[in-house]
């Protein structure tokens, strides 16, 4: 059984984290920073329940108030739909499936809107044939081919939202780069993070009872360096940590 260090109120630092540690000898100063940088909600993961406990009374004294919970009560979030086709519609949200049909969403059943931009690793390989002219004790003079392949690893960053509906019974996820906001909003002019941000704020304005995370607000504001993300994982996690705290909340009568 593992445990998880789920945040309260704001991050702890990579100050506040790296005298933490010290009290669990698992964990070493390159740790804390990497949390620092990366963590969203889930401080650290995958603790016994004794250094969860260490960690918890540790960062109290540094002013960081958190909790420890069993990461099996932690939110798991469902599969997500892929999704390029949207339209807001004055009741309902309608999604389109692969297929073009469409399925209308009640507004109300909209609880989160996560969004953010994740770093993208990937690997591109181009392939160059070149003729010379070339020299053998045999053969003579003659031409033959040469060939080049070299390979590239792109790091780059690619937007992505999720729109999870009742409390995160079902999650609708959008790539920007394939997306089709054209039947949403005409603004060809717009960058694909200013598209995200007009379609963030379009639909937080029909829903506004669903919580908006940290990257999707700052795509709302025009201010993407905010909504910057790690990973995926990070990103995620940050909504994982979202809907743990809608479950701590009581109901809507």
């Amino acid at each position: 059984m593992t445990y998880t260090l789920v945040q309260l109120d704001a991050a702890p630092t990579a100050d506040q984290l790296k005298r933490a540690f010290k009290q669990v000898k698992t964990f070493t100063e390159a740790d804390a920073t990497r949390i620092a940088n990366e963590a969203c909600g889930l401080v650290v993961k995958n603790l016994s329940r004794n250094d969860a406990a260490t960690l918890q009374g540790a960062l109290r004294s540094e002013g960081v108030p958190t909790e420890v919970v069993e990461a099996a009560q932690l939110p798991r979030l469902p599969d997500a739909k892929f999704v390029r086709r949207l339209e807001a519609q004055p009741q309902a949200l309608a999604v389109y499936d692969p297929l073009g049909r469409a399925v209308p969403v009640d507004w109300q059943h909209l609880s989160l809107i996560s969004a953010g931009a994740v770093r993208h690793f990937g690997v591109s390989k181009t392939r160059t044939e070149e003729v010379v002219q070339s020299f053998g004790p045999v053969r003579g003079f003659h031409a033959k081919t040469v060939t080049d392949v070299r390979h590239k690893v792109e790091d780059d960053a690619k937007i992505v939202m999720d729109i999870f509906l009742a409390r995160g019974a079902a999650r609708f996820q959008i790539e920007a780069e394939s997306f089709l906001f054209k039947h949403v909003f005409d603004r060809p002019e717009l960058n694909l993070a200013q598209k995200m941000g007009l379609l963030v704020q379009m639909l937080a304005q029909q829903a506004p009872q669903a919580l908006v995370n940290r990257g999707a607000a700052a795509l709302r504001d025009n201010t993407p360096a905010g909504a910057a993300y790690a990973s995926k994982a990070a990103l995620f996690d940050e909504s994982i940590w979202l809907l743990w705290r809608m479950t701590r909340k009581s109901p809507p009568e």
